[in-house]
């Protein structure tokens, strides 16, 4: 409120005096919230969604509202309620590990209202039914082969760049397989010394855009890359990525989904592998830590990353993408893209159903020797927590998870706030030091 003070009080009397009652008064508000603050119960508990519908900030009873449960395991309930000076509440169990979202809605004089809140059960239990591919180490082996053969004959372009002192910035284009090059801007502190530095990597999610410059990464003594998901040039107008995605990157992340050689992430994974191997080339590696991060498809790549190159020590995660792929086949929520959303195991397409597994992140987060950081949200509807526990359960090392009942596909401050300190400690702690 500092800034209010520079007005006189007369104009602030008067600006309060002129709006109509209708503008002060605020929307209908629906919040829908598990009766457990963490939202987290045993497989074959009850939890209870309060329902609580406020208008002008006081309780609206009275109210007519329908509610739908759905869960894990082909789990759906509806039914309608009526709220009360206290609220209401809708109760859901599974009897096996999952997660369940209460959806509520209806009208209140003419405005259309919704709310979602979300609960576990078991989570840490949670499996699946579909194996990884019996060659699946052998054909990500024979692409490593392939990609060898290749030299990475990277290209680097300073940028000029005055936000942040002593750190150079490159533009930088890496050969790889699969048709695009590796694309991105390193970033490292002028004149550092040779093996004194650690790698963190940084991973883009989903849509089509140029690579940042990471900076502060930099600043603070880190060899520090951010990568294009793409391989696409960097520091283009808008109007070039939007061309691109709406063009002929539009909907790439179901492209080619029939074979596994061409469905778009295996060549994004093998970007990933060659961006990982250019960075460990870099003379001011410490040769001891590497770091990998990202969110959603970003967080994604970080679990692929850490899966197939042991050399990666810490991955950071959130709300990744591109686990589970196929969960909607078992009647479960499924993560992004969601190659057969809304699909059975009776009209899925084989040929889908035999090809997404190679890049299905669980499959990799198995294989992880790195300390891992992951989050969720219980209420995520593009990467379940579902999917998200799934791969977490599978990893093997020292990890940790970050469950939000309340969060969608978003991180929340006080999660990256606390995984980015986990990070840097562990760095400041394991650090070369000179």
């Amino acid at each position: 409120m500092k800034h209010l003070h520079r007005f006189p009080v007369i104009v602030l009397i008067t600006l309060f005096c002129f709006v109509p009652v209708s503008a002060q008064q605020k929307a209908p508000l629906l919040e829908v919230r598990a009766e457990k603050d963490d939202a987290l119960y045993k497989k074959g508990e009850t939890a209870t969604f309060r329902i609580t519908l406020t208008e002008d900030g006081k309780c609206v009873a009275g109210q007519e509202l329908w509610y739908a449960l759905q869960g894990d395991g082909n789990y759906n309930e509806k039914g309608s309620l009526t709220t009360t000076d206290t609220g209401a509440a809708v109760k859901a169990t599974l009897p096996h590990p999952g997660f369940v979202r209460c959806f509520v809605g209806g009208e209140v004089n003419g405005t259309k209202i919704s709310g979602i809140g979300g609960a576990g059960f078991s989570p840490l239990e949670i499996t699946t039914k579909f194996a990884e591919p019996a060659d699946f180490d052998e054909f990500w082996n024979s692409k490593k082969d392939e990609l060898a053969k290749i030299p990475m004959n990277p290209k680097l372009v300073k940028v000029t760049q005055d936000k942040v002192p002593n750190v150079e910035v490159y533009d930088v284009k890496v050969d790889c397989l699969g048709g695009m090059p590796v694309s991105g801007y390193f970033a490292k502190p002028a004149g550092a010394k040779p093996k004194t530095l650690p790698i963190i990597m940084s991973y883009h999610g989903a849509g089509v855009r140029s690579a940042g410059t990471p900076l502060y990464d930099a600043a603070k003594g880190a060899l520090a890359m951010d990568v294009n998901a793409h391989g696409i040039e960097n520091g283009q107008p808008a109007a070039f990525y939007t061309d691109l995605a709406n063009g002929k990157l539009k909907d790439y992340r179901i492209g080619n989904s029939t074979d596994r050689e061409k469905v778009y992430f295996t060549g994004m994974y093998l970007r990933v592998i060659r961006s990982l191997q250019f960075m460990k080339s870099q003379p001011e590696w410490d040769g001891k830590i590497l770091v990998v991060r990202g969110g959603s498809q970003g967080g994604g790549q970080s679990l692929v990353a850490a899966g197939i190159d042991p050399d990666v020590t810490f991955c950071c995660a959130y709300v990744p993408a591109l686990c589970y792929p196929l969960g909607g086949l078992e009647g479960n929520f499924d993560g992004w893209p969601g190659f057969l959303r809304g699909k059975t195991e009776d009209d899925a397409d084989p040929a889908i159903v035999k090809a997404v597994p190679y890049v299905d992140v669980v499959n990799f987060a198995k294989r992880i020797k790195a300390e891992c950081i992951l989050s969720t949200g219980f209420i995520d509807t593009t990467c379940s927590a579902t999917s998200v526990y799934l791969a977490y359960n599978g990893i093997k090392t020292a990890k940790q998870i970050f469950p939000t009942p309340e969060a969608t596909h978003a991180v929340p401050q006080k999660t990256n706030e606390a995984a980015n300190k986990l990070l840097w400690d562990y760095i400041e702690k394991n650090r070369v030091k000179q």
